[in-house]
């Protein structure tokens, strides 16, 4: 009997093992649930909905597109997060994501310890726009009239350790000036109030901006790229206008569950950098502003930790309370 029953455990265990094996090479078996923690419409949303079916049609599987919004990107995140890493759930992750532990005090989270990273996707740098009243058309001149008007100019942001809001700051460290800060619950009430000229300053996305500045009722002063985005050809980086080394961008990725097997981090990461590569797709993103950066998973972790650094460097100097 037990030489019967040793015999019988170890046929169940390699049948365990070679089941376990094929469903891991046969992934994806079932359609898979893309998470998206911000509004449906938005710039995550957009990017998610132009770049999934390509990865779709790689992939041999559908993938669906869920919006789970709200505090900032956190419920939907940390849905992910509490997720079975077996590939099927995963997330698109924006810039704020990586100063997030700075931010708020109770964020139920490790970024970088609780997600696998897979890829960054694309970046878009900051633009500086202001109102059409307000006297500075350039940064030097910008920064001539906040050194001899300090804490006048004001300049708006979607919120507290927003990406609008620590770009301003760093640019305000940077060249030694005083801003007022207003923050807002959103872009919309931001951009209503800039075109309105309630606010002098907003710091954006390429594609936001632009369709503001065609409008005639914001002007643009500069942006944050290391270069010139394509979609401002003619708009003079921070750079170019004095701040050496001046740089930030909005930025997005794709992450998935803490544990998720490797050969579905590969998987996945091989479909995104294929989709990426389609010419369809980065027209569709160079014309929304964007510049295609795909990465590998260690690189995409890399980044994201420089990004914390940074950033929390600027919280820290500018003395942002956490939330």
């Amino acid at each position: 009997m037990p030489a019967l029953l040793t015999k019988l455990i170890g046929t169940v265990l390699v049948a365990f093992a070679f089941t376990a094996s094929a469903q891991s090479s046969a992934y994806p078996n079932k359609p898979i649930r893309m998470v998206v923690p911000w509004p449906a419409g938005g710039v995550v949303d957009t990017v998610a909905r132009v770049l999934m079916p390509k990865v779709s049609e790689t992939l041999g599987q559908s993938i669906v597109v869920e919006n789970r919004e709200g505090a900032s990107g956190i419920i939907g995140t940390n849905d992910v997060v509490k997720s079975r890493p077996d590939g099927y759930t995963l997330v698109m992750v924006f810039d704020n994501l990586a100063v997030a532990p700075s931010v708020y005090k109770d964020l139920p989270f490790d970024p970088f310890t609780d997600l696998a990273p897979i890829s960054l996707l694309v970046r878009a740098p900051l633009v500086l726009v202001a109102t059409t009243s307000f006297g500075p058309n350039t940064l030097p001149e910008l920064v001539e009239y906040a050194k001899k008007h300090p804490g006048q100019a004001s300049y708006g942001s979607t919120g507290p350790g927003s990406s609008s809001h620590l770009t301003a700051e760093l640019f305000a460290q940077a060249a030694g000036i005083s801003l007022l800060h207003v923050p807002y619950k959103g872009g919309a009430p931001a951009q209503n109030d800039l075109m309105g000229g309630h606010l002098d300053l907003f710091w954006g996305s390429t594609a936001w901006t632009k369709s503001m500045v065609q409008s005639g009722k914001v002007k643009a002063l500069g942006q944050a790229g290391i270069k010139r985005s394509a979609i401002y050809p003619d708009l003079a980086t921070v750079a170019e206008q004095g701040i050496a080394n001046f740089e930030a961008y909005l930025w997005m990725g794709v992450a998935a569950p803490k544990g998720t097997p490797d050969n579905v981090i590969t998987r996945w990461q091989d479909a995104l950098v294929t989709a990426l590569k389609d010419p369809s797709i980065k027209d569709r993103f160079s014309g929304l502003g964007f510049e295609v950066v795909a990465s590998s998973p260690p690189e995409f972790a890399g980044f994201m930790r420089s990004e914390h650094n940074k950033w929390t460097r600027v919280i820290k100097d500018a003395n942002i309370t956490l939330q």
